[in-house]
């Protein structure tokens, strides 16, 4: 993860839109009928500093400073990891579309818990110690996860075409 990165809020000659917290912020923006005005008041900034670094067009954009992004991220009710997720998963990604807030507090609440999880894990095999751990068993532990959710969301699928299909034929 790391600090959240603003290359997309950088004054640039590009014309290659990439989507970080900026865009994310429009897109919920958008979402939620937002003006700048009412993001504006949200977040303590003046109007016109709120629509330039908030601008459509990411070329024309202003920076975004770290207070600024902690105001933003707590006036859309964005824990500090899912801002974090926001900038370093989407970053580079192209346009925001309507799934990413979604995905996001997802990704946000699977890190929590297996957080805790794993701690908890550790704690309760005797043998086992945090230098035992490597970041190479992240990939085998994804691996794991992969094959629970698809099989999981497969008869979430097959559950839900079942159900749509009913209501059609009633």
């Amino acid at each position: 993860m790391g600090a959240p990165s603003f290359e997309t809020d950088q004054l640039t000659e590009s014309q290659v839109q990439s989507f970080g917290f900026v865009d994310y912020v429009l897109c919920r923006m958008k979402q939620d009928g937002l003006q700048y005005r009412d993001l504006a008041l949200k977040i303590g900034l003046s109007k016109t500093r709120t629509h330039n670094v908030f601008h459509p067009e990411p070329s024309k954009r202003r920076p975004l400073y770290v207070h600024e992004f902690r105001a933003v991220a707590a006036a859309l009710d964005l824990s500090p990891l899912e801002a974090a997720l926001v900038s370093d998963l989407y970053s580079g990604a192209g346009d925001a579309n309507e799934g990413v807030e979604s995905q996001i507090k997802l990704y946000s609440g699977v890190l929590n818990r297996l957080h805790g999880h794993m701690k908890e894990v550790v704690e309760r095999l005797g043998g086992l110690d945090w230098d035992d751990i490597r970041p190479s068993h992240g990939e085998w532990i994804i691996d794991l996860i992969i094959s629970e959710i698809e099989s999981a969301y497969a008869d979430f699928a097959v559950r839900k075409e079942v159900r749509l299909r009913d209501r059609e034929t009633f």
